[in-house]
């Protein structure tokens, strides 16, 4: 194991710390400043959008409008924290932890992060900035209530865990979600999984072709950074294409070749490995699936589909792999979502077209629905669960 915070204590010594510590009051004064030190910092680090993008989430606005909605959820009643939050990170999008982090803090629970190993530059520097601003005096009472920690496949260490802590919190692959699950919690705990999942976009053809050229560049640029900040590997970035109307044709040619050119814009960066990888997977779906037409740009490449069927969700490969799906009405494309799919993108759809399309789906499927440029903005409901719902609990007092 390796401990990043505490620094001078050793993981027992800290896992006492901890259990000692009393537990805050959802939305303490000292748990928001800290939010708002946090939020400055990460604001500042220009060359890393994901973190800037959670700096702004973390801003006092967007706080404030968080504890105005919980309060009047809750109002006369008894709120407290659970106790202790037990959160495992992915090792895909190094920012998930800050944010599963900050809401728990924000429900007034102690908490302990088990990170990703992977070396990342994002994680580093948001590690670098968070571990200064615990060793500070002013979040001593913070400090005492974290450990940051990473660890292999240990699972005496996630047992030794799971047997203290009062919610679970699992990030990470369906393998990871099914593995971690075998280790028990103690009888009171709940548990909070956010499995693999799957995410779309769906464009009108007849909205884009009506663009003018600075906005067909807002929205390729949007677009990317759904797509590209994480290399099409978070759960919400878009990778199957639903496109409506009846100038699909025009309406790909004008919009793929914009996004060339914002991709080529932004500098990014392309790697041998990810070309080989999307050009496989293309030749195995086209070798199994319905396929109509493959095309391979420098920067991505595009797979026609005459029908979606669930599992080509699992080929799925991400760096640029696109998926694409042509029909007239989005309702038609109700019965192609399956209970995977999180996150649907949209540009140029009415709001009474998106209520019909999620109600005429049957499966579990869609827990998101957000304009083209949000995929990737994290909320405090998730995949479904409300985290301030799952990280407190109500006292009754008659």
């Amino acid at each position: 194991m390796k401990l990043f915070w505490p620094l001078d204590k050793s993981f027992t010594e800290a896992l006492e710390v901890l259990q000692q510590t009393p537990a805050n009051r959802p939305f303490e004064e000292l748990i928001i400043d800290f939010t708002q030190v946090l939020s400055k910092r990460f604001l500042r680090t220009r060359n890393q959008p994901e973190i800037v993008a959670l700096g702004y989430w973390l801003r006092r606005a967007n706080i404030q409008q968080m504890q105005t909605n919980f309060e009047q959820q809750y109002e006369n009643l008894n709120i407290r924290a659970r106790g202790i939050v037990f959160h495992i990170a992915p090792s895909n999008v190094d920012t998930i932890f800050v944010y599963s982090w900050m809401l728990s803090l924000l429900a007034g629970n102690r908490n302990i992060l088990r990170i990703s190993s992977k070396e990342q530059n994002g994680l580093n520097l948001l590690l670098q900035i968070i571990m200064e601003e615990l060793a500070k005096p002013e979040f001593k009472g913070i400090a005492q209530q974290t450990i940051i920690c990473t660890y292999g496949y240990e699972e005496t260490i996630t047992a030794q865990i799971s047997a203290i802590c009062h919610t679970r919190v699992i990030w990470g692959g369906d393998a990871t979600v099914e593995a971690i699950r075998q280790v028990p919690l103690t009888p009171l705990a709940n548990e909070l999984t956010f499995p693999d999942r799957f995410s779309l976009a769906v464009l009108s053809s007849e909205a884009v072709m009506a663009l003018d050229k600075k906005a067909l560049e807002t929205l390729a640029s949007q677009f990317y950074n759904d797509v590209f900040w994480f290399n099409q590997m978070a759960c919400s970035s878009p990778r199957l294409i639903i496109w409506t109307g009846k100038q699909q044709n025009e309406a790909k040619m004008r919009f793929w070749s914009r996004l060339e050119d914002v991709i080529q814009d932004k500098s990014y960066e392309l790697f041998a490995a990810t070309q080989v990888l999307k050009y496989t997977t293309t030749l195995q779906l086209a070798a199994k699936e319905r396929v109509n037409q493959i095309k391979h740009d420098v920067y991505y490449s595009r797979v026609q589909f005459q029908q979606i069927e669930p599992n080509v969700r699992e080929v799925h490969c991400g760096g640029g792999l696109f998926y694409e799906y042509d029909v007239e009405s989005l309702v038609d494309a109700s019965s192609m979502i399956c209970d995977k799919d999180q996150t649907l993108a949209y540009f140029g759809i009415e709001h009474q077209q998106l209520v019909s399309f999620v109600e005429a789906i049957s499966s579990r499927g869609l827990d998101r629905v957000v304009p083209i440029g949000q995929a990737l903005n994290f909320d405090d409901t998730w995949d479904g669960q409300n985290f301030l719902t799952s990280f407190t609990r109500s006292v009754v007092i008659r």
